[in-house]
């Protein structure tokens, strides 16, 4: 087993989320600014320090929707309201069962929405850092090894810079079921 310091990235991610959720389910929302960057959130080092789009878990305890979760963690990280319009995609991966998490499925929902309005003030317990970043800026990150979850991340950014888009009711919810 892993002392305290050399617990992975994966491994703090785990703990840092699993007091809000059983699952193993979570939302992004790729938004951008008005010459087309997007906007991005650097975790706290303790958590590894990599870049991301605004991300963070379903809270399945209270039966949040996806769509409620990428709304609300656009508004906890750095204080602005977004409206989701689009789908960009949902991805899965295994998590690879080291560090004595369970091995099991990981579902992530990936959205393209608009900002409406906020503060752009970081959740200082989460997130360190904060910006918009060019096409050659996010390539430049992935080649360092600095974005988070690259699996569907780096897929997420090819997908929604070539504006490839699927309506919100492709998946099907609580609040939007199939009739």
């Amino acid at each position: 087993m892993a002392t305290k310091e050399q617990k992975s990235t994966s491994e703090q991610e785990y703990s840092a989320w699993k007091e809000h959720s059983t699952g193993t389910s979570s939302v992004s929302i790729f938004l951008s600014d008005e010459e087309g960057r997007l906007l991005m959130v650097q975790d706290l080092d303790k958590y590894g320090g990599k870049w991301s789009p605004i991300a963070g878990y379903i809270d399945d305890l209270d039966h949040e929707e996806p769509e409620a979760a990428a709304i609300r963690e656009a508004k906890e990280e750095l204080g602005i309201n977004a409206r989701l319009d689009k789908l960009l995609g949902v991805w899965h991966y295994y998590d690879d069962g080291t560090n004595d998490m369970k091995k099991s499925m990981h579902l992530g929902y990936a959205y393209t929405g608009t900002i409406i309005d906020g503060t752009f003030q970081m959740q200082p317990e989460e997130i360190q850092n904060f910006g918009f970043f060019t096409e050659e800026q996010f390539k430049l990150l992935l080649s360092e090894n600095r974005i988070k979850t690259p699996q569907y991340n780096a897929k997420g950014y090819e997908i929604w810079k070539n504006g490839v888009r699927h309506p919100l009711d492709v998946i099907q919810t609580k609040s939007r079921a199939i009739r």
